[in-house]
């Protein structure tokens, strides 16, 4: 297959934020990476649990019962991580030749994985994912060098919470968050997001979404009746530096000065110690 892309192709993502890349993983790769996931969520050796370390891990959805037998919790997992090392579907997923050589011709040579996570909002319970740039979780000192890249599993759209962007709004820089006790629900400041150019990208299995890390994007909970199980991968492109938490705020503050970042949950000491950095970076190596 010719992964060469098309200049028009480069110029979008450069200048929207985003690429979409039809077909990238086979339908036997994409049914080989469900399976593995169906494999992780009945195990018994991963307990949920929200912070995640060096070891595989799951969390739950709000409103599932944290007591569910492993073997029933399939459609209650709301993120799985840290699973390269572990389920060789999904590590191919990560480190795929074709996804890499596409990269290369986006971002240039030379990136590691910083981040590897499965989404997936389950038929009727899947809680939204409040409007955010990944770069205010990431404390990188030239966002530009940090992406992410999301391969649908199952087909996407709006009505089972699909990807939603702001095309253009990465030229914006860094812009304010709202901090919360919870990480994962620290948000930009609403009167800062754009809603009425808001663009959902639906994928079929297999397509998958690369977008900058200053982007504005969202995902709407999942009311309906269909899966929606999604990867994603961040990676760092080589010359990255991470910073400090000081370093960090000079980007991400509100207009009293105060951090308005994502990396310290709200309510905890604000310094480096509490701060979240990548702790799992793993070199690519491309498998085909």
């Amino acid at each position: 297959m010719d992964d060469r892309l098309e200049l028009a192709a480069i110029e979008h993502y450069r200048r929207e934020g985003y690429l979409v890349v039809r077909g990238l993983l086979a339908p036997a790769h994409v049914a080989a990476c469900i399976d593995g996931l169906m494999a992780l969520a009945a195990d018994p050796a991963l307990a949920p649990g929200s912070v995640p370390g060096e070891a595989p891990f799951l969390t739950l959805e709000p409103a599932a019962d944290a007591a569910v037998e492993p073997a029933a919790r399939a459609d209650l997992v709301r993120k799985f991580g840290n699973f390269t090392d572990t389920a060789p579907a999904l590590r191919r997923a990560a480190m795929s030749a074709r996804l890499h050589a596409i990269l290369d011709q986006l971002m240039g040579a030379g990136r590691v994985l910083i981040q590897e996570m499965a989404l997936v909002k389950p038929p009727r319970i899947g809680a939204e994912k409040r409007w955010h740039q990944d770069a205010a979780y990431f404390r990188a000192d030239d966002p530009g060098l940090v992406f992410g890249v999301w391969i649908a599993l199952d087909p996407v759209d709006a009505g089972n919470g699909c990807m939603e962007v702001v095309p253009r709004s990465h030229r914006d820089g860094a812009v304010p968050h709202v901090p919360h006790a919870d990480i994962n629900l620290c948000t930009i400041q609403p009167a800062l997001v754009r809603r009425a150019a808001r663009v959902p990208i639906a994928l079929a299995p297999g397509d998958a979404l690369v977008f900058h890390s200053l982007l504005h994007h969202y995902t709407a909970a999942n009311t309906s009746d269909r899966r929606r199980r999604a990867l994603q991968f961040h990676y760092a492109q080589a010359g990255v530096r991470w910073t400090s938490l000081a370093e960090h705020r000079a980007l991400y503050h509100d207009g009293a000065g105060a951090y308005a970042g994502c990396t310290v949950a709200l309510g905890t000491p604000l310094d480096d110690t509490h701060s979240y950095l990548p702790r799992r970076q793993r070199p690519v190596v491309p498998i085909d």
